[in-house]
């Protein structure tokens, strides 16, 4: 499941805003250091919630990060794709 998220990540609009090595970009932040500013504790089930709910412009915690994250990262993800995301940013922040 990781590496099919790791495929999926690279594939769709994930890596515009939270670049290629998940680091973090102007409209999208770190997601490899273990600290979410919009989730409590990181858990893979607040990564699926995020990834499907999005972040809407009035929620960015960071003004920097000017665009909101669409719902389901914008590109129509299927239950099971968002899963497979969230199992890969969970992978990459709890290693």
């Amino acid at each position: 499941m990781v590496t099919m998220g790791d495929s999926l990540f690279h594939a769709s609009s994930c890596v515009r805003c939270h670049g290629p090595d998940a680091k973090g970009r102007q409209n999208g932040p770190d997601l490899t250091s273990g600290h979410f500013m919009h989730l409590p504790t990181g858990s893979y089930n607040e990564i699926v919630t995020i990834i499907t709910n999005g972040v809407p412009a009035d929620s960015i915690k960071d003004p920097s990060h000017r665009l909101p994250m669409r719902g389901r990262g914008g590109a129509n993800l299927t239950d099971d794709q968002i899963k497979a995301i969230a199992a890969y940013v969970y992978k990459l922040s709890h290693s």
